[in-house]
């Protein structure tokens, strides 16, 4: 196997034997011959790819809309904590007019976490919902202190944090309107037709990691198996 950073995509043809890839990177152009292709990008890019071999699937494709989003994760030594936080995490509906839309406790959530250090509870907020994106233009220390604030009024934690980092994902969560069921249908049908090819992304079926990882293992045992493209899954989609 063989893994290539830093390499384009550009386009994508059906041979007689089976697809090729033209790619573009720091070396320049080269064309890969495949029996078989995965496609697991984000909608514009497999718009823009499927646009000769399947265009009724890259016209579904093209309108689906992306959220950006951060990441702000802390960590707290517990006994700095006046009240340990319960449950593993909240939700913040838009109408509470809140800097975060959620916080993860990840160190409740997740035992390996907590397990890591029982001393330190870890947590995290998201900031950035769709159409409203203004804060994430913020630089990383204004995202901590929105987040400390939020925190403090939803928990009643007042804590200073002992470590904290923000990670950014620009348009990294595609949008389900009401609707996108049909749309996933229809592209899988455009993508039926196409034998050795599977799509896969956080577009078409969900963005969590257990269903990334059961349907890119799908995708990949249907490629094996020589069953015709039978359509998309929820992969990383990155």
């Amino acid at each position: 196997a063989q893994v290539r950073t830093g390499t384009e995509a550009r386009a994508l043809r059906r041979t007689a034997s089976g697809w090729q890839v033209e790619t573009s990177a720091p070396h320049g152009t080269e064309v890969l011959d495949a029996d078989a292709v995965v496609l697991s990008v984000p909608a514009a890019a497999a718009s823009r790819l499927l646009s000769s071999e399947a265009p009724g699937a890259a016209a579904e494709l093209a309108p689906v809309e992306y959220a950006s989003m951060a990441l702000v994760t802390m960590a707290f030594r517990r006994r700095d904590l006046a009240v340990q936080p319960r449950g593993s995490g909240f939700l913040v509906p838009p109408v509470d007019g809140r800097t975060i839309k959620a916080s993860t406790f990840s160190s409740v959530k997740w035992g390996w976490v907590g397990d890591a250090d029982p001393d330190v509870l870890v947590l995290r907020t998201s900031v950035g919902r769709h159409g409203e994106e203004a804060d994430l233009l913020r630089d990383d220390t204004d995202l901590v202190r929105l987040s400390r604030h939020d925190l403090g009024e939803a928990i009643g934690l007042t804590a200073a944090p002992v470590a904290a980092r923000v990670t950014r994902w620009d348009r990294g969560l595609p949008q389900y309107p009401v609707g996108h069921l049909d749309r996933v249908a229809r592209i899988r049908a455009h993508v039926a037709g196409l034998p050795g090819l599977q799509v896969c992304g956080a577009l078409y079926d969900g963005v969590g990691i257990p269903a990334c990882i059961g349907s890119a293992r799908r995708a990949a045992d249907a490629l094996l198996e020589g069953t015709p493209g039978t359509g998309a899954c929820g992969g990383a989609g990155q």
